[in-house]
């Protein structure tokens, strides 16, 4: 956007009002940059009078590859977590709809009052049991696979080949208890293991009309954060904690 600044101003184009959504994933440098996009009024000043921000700075953070900016300039720090910091007036949301509040329970602490909306209790797709699962969510421990645990075929690509295995054959289960494979995401916390998912997945799956592939595609937690499936399968060769928006049903392995 910074390098069509020049093009914008000179079309003529203004505007007043800024709204910005998940700004707490934005730096602070790139935050500015739709302030400045605009020339000068001819009373000298820009024509911008209002600023919005939206997101949830108890989130993730925006990502700065660079580790001397990341530690030592704070960049990873947002322009909206700052201002929340430095006490800016804001309104914060005390009630989500988009898990069932058993599953709300795992990551409500974060917050400072998290209620849970008044549908929750009374739709039956969120009160009724899942098809073949004892439990609502759970967290499976999954022991080194032929003997290999958690390994770096490159530096920082992380994979576990158990773990995979695991998520692609309880893809599979509920794809035969009638799952559809549009309700089914399956996420990771590192783009090696998404990788070797997927290569798992297209190995296991991807020709056989009784599974296909997951719907909901199979994606990392930072990129996937704002979305939502009905269900949420997670493998994390180190689990951290994480946020998932899932109504329905969620299962982690670990």
């Amino acid at each position: 956007m910074g390098e069509k600044r020049h093009d914008i101003a000179k079309l003529g184009f203004t505007y007043e009002n800024i709204v910005m959504e998940e700004a707490a994933q934005i730096t602070e440098i790139e935050t500015f940059i739709p302030f400045a996009l605009q020339n000068f009024t001819s009373t000298g000043g820009p024509p911008l009078q209002r600023i919005i921000l939206l997101g949830d700075h108890f989130q993730n953070s925006p990502i700065i590859q660079n580790l001397a900016l990341r530690q030592h300039a704070n960049l990873e720090q947002s322009l909206f977590a700052r201002f929340v910091r430095l006490g800016a007036p804001s309104v914060s949301l005390d009630q989500q709809g988009r898990a069932r509040p058993s599953i709300a329970q795992l990551y409500s602490w974060r917050y400072k009052s998290l209620g849970n909306l008044p549908f929750l209790e009374q739709q039956p797709e969120y009160r009724t049991a899942n098809a073949g699962f004892r439990h609502e969510f759970q967290f499976v421990d999954v022991p080194d696979f032929k003997g290999k645990g958690e390994e770096q075929p490159q530096p920082h690509f992380v994979q576990n080949l158990g773990e995979a295995e695991y998520a692609v054959a309880l893809y599979q289960y509920m794809r035969l208890l009638g799952y559809p494979k549009e309700k089914i995401t399956i996420l990771t916390t590192y783009t090696g293991q998404r990788a070797l998912i997927r290569d798992v997945l297209h190995r296991r799956c991807a020709k056989n009309l009784l599974f296909g592939l997951p719907g909901g595609g199979v994606g990392t937690v930072d990129k996937y954060q704002g979305e939502q499936n009905d269900c949420m399968l997670l493998t994390s060769p180190v689990l951290r904690t994480v946020t998932l928006n899932s109504p329905i049903f969620s299962y982690y392995t670990c």
